[in-house]
């Protein structure tokens, strides 16, 4: 009995519908690990910031056991006016602490004696062109770390006042109070740079005072209250180099975080508005903050700004208890 033998050659690859199963397998687990990988990917974002915080605040404790106070938040208050106004240092809180950040070649070439901008010492402006990658949060979005005319950026600032009413939670002039790292009206004597505190002076406890929190993405759509004394119009807050960095607390964490840019009536190019000189991060559902030991929090953005004002100020005397902060 003779076999049939067939011509037919053996079927290679997929068919149609075998192809779009697989297709379909792939994009259901890419669907299923995507969010797993952004929230690696956040955390990491998150670990880094908190790490560049960890660096200034050992660079707070080092120029502290180096001249017996820590450096100025680049800008105070002056209470001999009234209402009290702000006054500024000659320096950023990030300027004088270069030497303690293993920026020993940046901080060698700048003259303190002298505006970072000021022209009379050219050696300002190269070192304040220098990116200073501490000084930056990976979740900015801010597309460059430096601005239009080079000078390097910063998403942190120290917390040199607040004007949260204490009764209320609201914005009240009335009741600013100063910041662990405001500058001292009048500080400034023989070409040398403002002080801030002592630690004698955090009266509150330096676990409970905050020094420096993000304010991430300022950039140069970022209006400034101030004049610049060098270039003339606004201060550019934007910069590592510039005082105006420091900022003073006035409303929620992330306040006007969405759209962003925020909504029409605060947009983030004003003035205490979104990122322009508040507690502001991308990090999502709060923000990180340096206190002034050393140690660094994750502050939800859903703190009671009650609360918020008496990690901001110095010497209130009140009373912060465990229930009062998430971290």
């Amino acid at each position: 009995m003779s076999q049939r033998i067939s011509n037919r050659e053996p079927r290679l690859g997929f068919t149609l519908i075998e192809l779009l199963v697989v297709i379909a397998i792939i994009v259901l687990l890419m669907a299923l690990l995507l969010p797993a990988i952004q929230k690696v990917r956040a955390a990491g974002e998150k670990l880094r910031c908190q790490n560049n915080l960890k660096q200034m605040g050992l660079a707070l404790h080092n120029y502290e056991n180096s001249y017996g106070y820590f450096p100025s938040g680049g800008e105070g208050t002056n209470y001999t006016t009234t209402p009290p106004s702000t006054a500024f240092d000659r320096h950023s809180t990030f300027t004088q602490i270069l030497p303690f950040i293993e920026e020993n070649a940046v901080a060698t070439i700048m003259n303190l004696n002298y505006y970072y901008t000021d022209p009379a010492w050219p050696a300002n402006q190269i070192a304040a062109r220098t990116v200073i990658w501490t000084y930056l949060c990976p979740t900015t979005i801010r597309k460059d770390p430096v601005d239009s005319q080079g000078y390097g950026c910063v998403d942190y600032g120290a917390t040199v006042y607040c004007d949260i009413d204490p009764a209320t939670g609201l914005r009240n002039k009335a009741t600013r109070v100063d910041g662990a790292l405001h500058i001292r009206f009048g500080s400034i004597q023989q070409g040398k740079y403002g002080i801030g505190s002592t630690i004698a002076e955090i009266t509150d406890g330096t676990s409970n005072t905050i020094a420096i929190a993000e304010d991430v993405g300022r950039d140069e759509a970022s209006k400034s209250a101030y004049i610049d004394p060098v270039e003339g119009g606004g201060r550019r807050l934007w910069r590592w180099a510039e005082p105006d960095n420091g900022f003073g607390v006035s409303f929620k964490i992330n306040n006007n975080n969405n759209p962003i840019g925020g909504p029409p009536t605060c947009p983030w190019v004003n003035n205490n508005c979104g990122n322009n000189d508040e507690i502001f991060s991308f990090h999502p559902g709060g923000a990180n903050v340096l206190f002034c030991d050393g140690h660094v929090s994750f502050l939800v953005d859903t703190l009671d700004t009650r609360v918020l004002r008496k990690l901001v100020t110095r010497n209130g005397g009140e009373d912060i208890s465990t229930t009062e902060v998430d971290y």
